[in-house]
């Protein structure tokens, strides 16, 4: 039995309407949207999840996979041919009739490398036997490749170097193509955490018909066991989704753009010990490096000798 679920946010009613009920014309059920925001607007509890939309349809997207998706089915087309004339690609060849008996065609087709066949005819070999040509296979179907490879290029998202690719590219353009790069893998992780913030907010207002104040619901939290309660829940959340995994790529640009920023951190007045810290923390670098170095002792101060007593003839003989 097919159930069709309709939202009706303009009269903020839930359908169910079914073909096999009543032959379609009758709902099942119309009832009011249960769930609702925080200013009792009614939600959905459908949360798309699209890395590429449609932008006259907003409910709709379409695979990233598909932009060259012909290219890739018509790369196979062409390597389907290739291969079947590669195994075409054989040693055959053209004897004249009765000029050789059973076995001497064994050893011919046997590929015993150096076989000897003898034969009665007083023709030249070169008459009884010869290889047939095989014709090479036109130089068109790799042109045809190249371009299929550079549409696969230009609809990709993704620059071809972080495939393994080997390109000629100098180190400006890799670093504009990772900054691309990284600007739509940005984008795509962006759409990624807004699907995960719905969500969760949509899980939130869900919960809070489905709680009762009378049973005690413990949830584990940072901080402790919580218990939840309505009051605890129906609230204007504000939800942040958290990365926490970043691509190698993304990794080296930050890297490189903090090292950048050092000199200018410091003249904005940074303290030396937060930058060193920063630093030690993005390269991964052992803690122990945050240690102060212990101060130098100081030497000890040399004191002057105390000056000689002049001798006099009054201090010899005490006159």
């Amino acid at each position: 039995m097919e159930i069709v679920e309709i939202y009706d946010f303009l009269n903020d009613e839930l359908l169910f309407w079914s073909g096999q009920w009543k032959n379609g014309e009758e709902l099942l059920s119309k009832d009011k949207i249960p769930v609702t925001t925080f200013d009792e607007r009614p939600l959905s509890n459908i949360v798309p999840f699209y890395f590429s939309r449609v932008p006259d349809r907003p409910m709709e997207g379409y695979s990233t996979l598909g932009r060259v998706y012909d290219q890739c089915f018509e790369k196979n087309i062409l390597r389907t041919f290739w291969a079947n004339a590669v195994r075409r690609d054989s040693r055959q060849y053209i004897y004249k009739e009765g000029a050789f008996d059973e076995d001497a065609l064994a050893k011919i087709t046997s590929g015993v490398d150096g076989a000897m066949v003898p034969t009665d005819s007083d023709e030249s070999l070169n008459t009884l036997i010869s290889q047939v040509p095989v014709s090479p296979i036109s130089s068109n179907h790799a042109q045809y490749l190249q371009y299929i490879e550079a549409d696969i290029q230009r609809g990709s998202m993704t620059a071809g170097f972080t495939r393994g690719e080997a390109s000629k590219a100098t180190a400006t353009e890799v670093t504009v193509l990772a900054q691309y790069t990284a600007s739509e893998l940005g984008k795509m992780a962006r759409d990624r955490d807004s699907t995960i913030e719905s969500a969760t907010s949509l899980y939130i207002r869900m919960l809070i018909p489905l709680i009762d104040d009378k049973d005690k619901t413990v949830i584990v939290t940072p901080s402790g066991a919580k218990i939840v309660t309505i009051a605890a829940l129906d609230a204007d959340w504000t939800v942040f989704a958290v990365d926490g995994g970043s691509t190698p790529m993304t990794d080296a640009l930050r890297k490189n753009q903090i090292m950048q920023l050092l000199p200018s951190l410091a003249q904005l007045g940074v303290p030396p010990l937060a930058l060193k810290e920063e630093v030690i923390r993005l390269f991964g670098l052992p803690e122990s490096f945050t240690k102060e170095a212990p101060a130098p002792e100081a030497a000890p101060v040399a004191t002057a000798p105390a000056a000689a007593e002049a001798v006099t003839p009054d201090t010899i003989g005490g006159v």
